[in-house]
């Protein structure tokens, strides 16, 4: 027996039209189906650059939101159609709009309980208007003789505003919202949008992302042409977003991330901003995802895959020049800070410094350069004439690097020395490790605790300054006691904090 076939038809017509209203994740989603409506009526009509007007009254005994457009305006036969015609929508296959499902005039019930289309069309001097009640299956045409239009266009009135709603469509809200949803079409000049709340206005600007642009050429697809506007920036707390953007220009979704397949490095970075464009990619009804169909958007995913090599490699690249940068204007903090803590020191009785040592690791923390002679004696400069910071860290000429042996050494100059600082090409486990050779304290750039505190300049400066401390006493006192080592560190290490400076 052949099964039998049931034709699906709608049970409760009131119920559906109010479902297919409220299906949208917020408010601003809502609203911006009535910008879409003024922006494919401009795109229809063939007009670039004019002007979409949002106006928020959200006070007083009558809150309302207006959308107004100067288009070519509909006839009563028209608005008549856009009654009828839900879920059979006309724009439904042009490129150049982004209607598709003919549901986004029911979009007004997530706002309010009323909403009135008033419009005057292009060749006539009448104005009528399309009057729509939540979860209502019938609207009401007639003339409208209070609020006529002097001009052709539309004008879009949400009324009975829910009090939730006003919350959230502030101005401000507003205007960063719609810089995001809509700024590939306002930088291409498609149209403009000012928000008007009370007696400010604010025209919406499209994003303008920060950092290095990426040179990535279009990928030319069955489907049309897939575009990158990729942006690296380095981390400095900015919250940073690729939006996918399809048809008519307009943002799918404001953050690639919230993609399965691109939820992690390196679009997740904070520093990768910008735009993947294609046009080939469609909305779900609810306008916040992208439609997963089986051609389109599998070719979409390819595409990104690809570029997510060159990506990353320009997140790493930023983000090590950065680190460098903050290495170099940190180490010089370092040194002034170590200048001032060794003057300080060289008035304070130190057990674990000798003034006449000829064995490397004695003491002599302390003792400049020229202080010891071949016998071993020496004596310390006066106050006034401590050495300065460019003599502490200056090498003579003449002399030559060399590793500590544990040797008997006359010359004590090197323990006087203050290194410079700069990442461990070769980290091991260890947090850092002087070079002697070099004159460098090289940190670890890979250990746990620098990526502590890597992000944060003040606590990276505490970090590198203890490392230096740290350097700095192991390698003046390598035969030291650890009871005695240990002494000496906690020593250093709170003269130096109490020099680091408050702010940077």
């Amino acid at each position: 027996m052949p099964p039998e076939k049931v034709r699906l038809r709608i049970g409760n017509l009131a119920k559906a039209v109010l479902v297919s209203g409220q299906a949208y994740q917020d408010p601003k989603d809502a609203l911006n189906e009535f910008v879409s409506n003024a922006a494919d009526e401009y795109a229809e009509a063939g007009r670039r650059g004019e002007r979409i007007t949002l106006v928020l009254r959200r006070k007083g005994r009558h809150p309302l939101i207006a959308i107004h457009d100067a288009g070519r305006g509909m006839s009563p036969d028209r608005l008549r159609q856009v009654a009828k015609s839900l879920f059979e929508s006309s724009k439904a296959g042009d490129t150049r709009t982004l209607g598709e499902k003919a549901i986004g005039i029911l979009a007004f019930q997530q706002l309010g309980g009323r909403c009135d289309v008033v419009s005057r069309a292009q060749d006539s001097d009448e104005t009528w208007v399309l009057r729509l009640e939540r979860g209502k299956a019938t609207a009401n045409l007639e003339r409208e003789r209070r609020r006529p239009r002097p001009e052709p266009g539309t004008t879009v009135y949400l009324t009975d505003l829910d009090p939730d709603a006003l919350r959230v469509l502030t101005q401000r809200k507003v205007v960063d919202y719609l810089r995001l949803r809509r700024g590939p079409a306002l930088a291409r000049g498609d149209y403009s949008i000012e928000v008007v709340e009370g007696r400010t206005g604010e025209v919406v600007t499209p994003e303008k992302p920060d950092g290095v642009k990426l040179s990535i050429p279009a990928h030319q697809t069955l489907w049309g042409r897939l575009e990158f506007a990729l942006y690296v920036a380095p981390a400095d707390g900015k919250r940073r977003r690729v939006a996918v953007v399809g048809r008519a220009g307009t943002t799918i979704i404001d953050d690639i991330t919230e993609l399965e397949e691109f939820a992690g490095p390196p679009w997740d970075s904070d520093q990768v901003a910008g735009q993947v464009v294609f046009e080939a990619l469609q909305q779900t009804a609810g306008r916040r995802a992208i439609f997963r169909d089986r051609e389109a958007f599998p070719v979409f995913v390819d595409a990104v895959r690809s570029v997510e090599p060159l990506v990353a490699r320009t997140v790493e690249q930023v983000a090590r020049e950065v680190d460098e940068q903050t290495a170099d204007r940190l180490s010089d903090v370092v040194r002034r800070v170590f200048s001032r803590v060794l003057k300080e020191l060289a008035d304070i009785d130190n057990p674990m410094r000798s003034a006449t040592g000829s064995v490397e690791g004695d003491g002599g923390l302390l003792v400049p350069p020229g202080a010891a002679n071949g016998n071993g004696t020496g004596t310390h400069p006066p106050r006034d004439e401590l050495p300065s910071l460019d003599e502490l860290t200056s090498r003579p000429p003449d002399a030559l690097p060399s590793v500590p042996d544990h040797s008997a050494r006359p010359d004590r100059a090197r323990g006087s020395k203050l290194p410079s600082i700069g990442p461990d090409p070769e980290p091991g486990e260890a947090r850092s490790r002087f070079d002697a050779e070099a004159g460098v304290v090289l940190y670890n750039d890979r250990h746990a605790d620098y990526l502590l505190v890597k992000d944060s300049e003040p606590a990276l400066l505490d970090y590198l300054a203890t490392l230096v401390a740290k350097e700095h006493v192991l390698y003046n006192n390598p035969r030291a006691a650890a009871e005695d080592m240990a002494e000496e560190m906690v020593r250093m290490v709170v003269r130096v904090r109490r020099h680091l400076p408050k702010r940077l």
